[in-house]
């Protein structure tokens, strides 16, 4: 009797990113990053307005918006034009890619904020872990050019085990002015710290799952 043989490749628990870049946004940026650096001259030193000041979050240094107020909500026309053409479009094909025809059937919402960080302010080691959340992501407003690692986001490996078979423990990402990325709320993220002059502007999203409670 012959052999046979039937063999499939599956990816299992898999960390899926998606790193998207954008141009032609030049105009936008610098009205995104105008409005970001007008709440932060006006609430930079307000810990009910400034997140970084709260000690409930893990940016240390800078101004980062509440998500109270649903930064990618607002009424300004470059904020709607990214929101609706750069960050809704990404996020629908990343539902797709890691859901795949089940995206078609879940209802999600976004919550978005704004943060702004200058020389020697950081994020710590984080991630988004609310319940219900499918995914966050980080679109890059403005991001000055600075000596590596400077600035850049660093993820941890959320399966260290898989250090023996030669995977690394982190993976160091460098996004530029127009860049999104989009990742698993689970995945452990920082941001190191940069020196001298400089802003880096960025909006932060989680994307939630909407329940349908049934009565």
């Amino acid at each position: 009797m012959p052999i046979r043989e039937e063999t499939q490749f599956e990816d299992h628990f898999p960390v899926t990113v998606m790193y998207s870049r954008h141009t032609g946004l030049e105009d936008v940026n610098r009205s995104v990053c105008e409005v970001i650096r007008t709440l932060r001259d006006a609430h930079i030193d307000d810990p009910k307005e400034n997140e970084a000041l709260s000690g409930t979050v893990t940016t240390y240094g800078g101004y980062q918006t509440s998500k109270k107020i649903q930064f990618l909500n607002r009424e300004e026309e470059a904020i709607r034009v990214l929101r609706d053409e750069v960050v809704l479009p990404a996020v629908k094909r990343y539902m797709e890619r890691v859901f795949g025809e089940q995206a078609q059937g879940i209802k999600t919402r976004m919550a978005a904020w704004a943060n702004i960080l200058s020389a020697g302010d950081w994020q710590a080691p984080h991630m988004h872990p609310a319940t219900g959340n499918l995914a966050s992501g980080v679109y890059y407003v403005h991001v000055p050019e600075k000596p590596k690692p400077q600035g850049c986001i660093e993820f941890l490996n959320p399966h260290p085990v898989s250090r023996h078979h030669g995977v690394g423990l982190t993976r160091r990402l460098y996004p530029k002015t127009g860049d999104l990325l989009l990742f698993p709320s689970y995945y452990i993220h920082y941001v190191y710290p940069f020196q001298g002059p400089g802003e880096r502007a960025i909006i932060a999203f989680d994307v939630t799952q909407v329940s349908e409670l049934l009565f």
